[in-house]
């Protein structure tokens, strides 16, 4: 029940979804909002608007800048929320990749430090491939996640640091895209 004693109802999650997926009446920076409650209701809303998304075939890096389009913003735990719905989809999309929803979850969360990592103003000495790689050891329901994974579909890659691969775009074939492509933008 809601907080004010009511059920929550799936036909207004599924109108709310559909108006903050098409920003109908609502900015980007409304979206994350409504996601990241901790109630039926905003879960119902989340699950609703994930649907909108097939991430069939996607590294979780091409996922999140899809869904990204609105700014991630709010508390710890309310960010996470949002990430936890973003895993759980994924992980419905692409049984074969991971095992378990936690593993996901964990890939996911270190693609969004390696974002912060790579575009934050208050970072000193930059994540490294190897480095990238090495903090995700044995996390992956206790083994080390498929370097195909972890590669981020070819974006990371021994030889070349982290910050000129992100810059590739995936949409252009692996060509040089300028300048990095944070998350979410």
């Amino acid at each position: 029940a809601l907080a004010n004693g009511t059920k929550p109802d799936l036909q207004a999650a599924k109108r709310l979804a559909k108006r903050l997926y098409s920003l109908d009446g609502f900015r980007k920076s409304d979206v994350a909002r409504h996601l990241s409650k901790n109630n039926e209701f905003s879960q119902m809303v989340a699950e609703e608007y994930l649907s909108n998304f097939n991430f069939n075939g996607m590294t979780i890096d091409q996922a999140l800048r899809s869904v990204l389009q609105f700014a991630l913003m709010g508390e710890t735990q309310e960010r996470e929320r949002v990430l936890a719905h973003f895993s759980r989809k994924y992980r419905q999309c692409n049984p074969e990749n991971l095992n378990t929803e936690d593993s996901v979850h964990t890939l996911t969360c270190a693609v969004m430090l390696l974002n912060t990592d790579l575009h934050g103003n208050n970072v000193g000495k930059r994540m490294s491939c190897s480095q990238f790689i090495s903090n995700l050891e044995g996390l992956n329901n206790g083994k080390d996640f498929p370097k195909d994974l972890t590669l981020l579909g070819g974006l990371l890659g021994p030889g070349e640091g982290v910050k000129a691969r992100w810059a590739r775009s995936i949409s252009s074939g692996g060509k040089p895209a300028g300048k990095p492509t944070k998350v979410g933008s």
